[in-house]
């Protein structure tokens, strides 16, 4: 080989391995961009807070009565009526709807409660005459019931959260001997009377 061709082919390796190592730098430097990192941000947000929340039905602005009087007649007769007013709360912090369930119990066996009629509206005064006139002058609740043994008020009534004006209301409860009453086997007769009030937070 001659010295003009070894020239022509170190010229033409020279070419080549320029070209391979352009090749492989270009290559290389997609490499390392790839590798660059990006820039980011955090942001924290804190301070999230739950309580929960809490009911409390009160009845006279108790959460338990015993020995509950207020509509006592002893001497009731066909036509004689007792009323009483009682208020109803709510003293938590969260809404409710409440419902009234009577019970009654006849051990004399002569059934006295089946034939006593109650009523129940929102007046905040009975009317009448004491002891054995007393009513409730208003409307009935809708819905409410004229037995005992039942429920009185079936459908939830909304009490707001205390403090608030609508968070208490008061129930009038009227209790009667219909005029209409003959059957003489009642004479005597006792029944003792329940009233069971739930509270509860669905508002459904």
């Amino acid at each position: 080989m001659t010295i003009t061709q070894l020239r022509s082919l170190g010229r033409a390796l020279g070419s080549a391995r320029v070209r391979a190592a352009l090749s492989l730098g270009v290559v290389a430097t997609v490499g390392i961009t790839g590798t660059f990192a990006h820039w980011t941000d955090t942001v924290t947000v804190t301070g999230t807070v739950f309580t929960a929340g809490r009911i409390d039905l009160k009845v006279s602005g108790n959460d338990t009565i015993t020995g509950f009087t207020a509509l006592n007649l002893t001497t009731m007769v066909p036509g004689n009526s007792i009323a009483v007013v009682v208020p109803v709360s709510n003293t938590g912090t969260a809404p409710l709807k409440y419902t009234v369930v009577t019970t009654a119990t006849n051990p004399d066996t002569k059934n006295l409660a089946a034939a006593l009629v109650v009523k129940v509206t929102t007046d905040t005064a009975a009317g009448g005459t004491a002891p054995a006139k007393l009513t409730c002058p208003g409307t009935a609740l809708a819905g409410s019931s004229t037995t005992l043994n039942s429920a009185l008020i079936p459908t939830g009534r909304l009490l707001a959260a205390a403090p608030g004006a609508a968070a208490s209301e008061s129930l009038c409860v009227q209790v009667t001997l219909p005029a209409s009453v003959t059957n003489t086997n009642l004479q005597g007769g006792t029944t003792s009377i329940g009233f069971t009030f739930t509270g509860t937070s669905d508002l459904s």
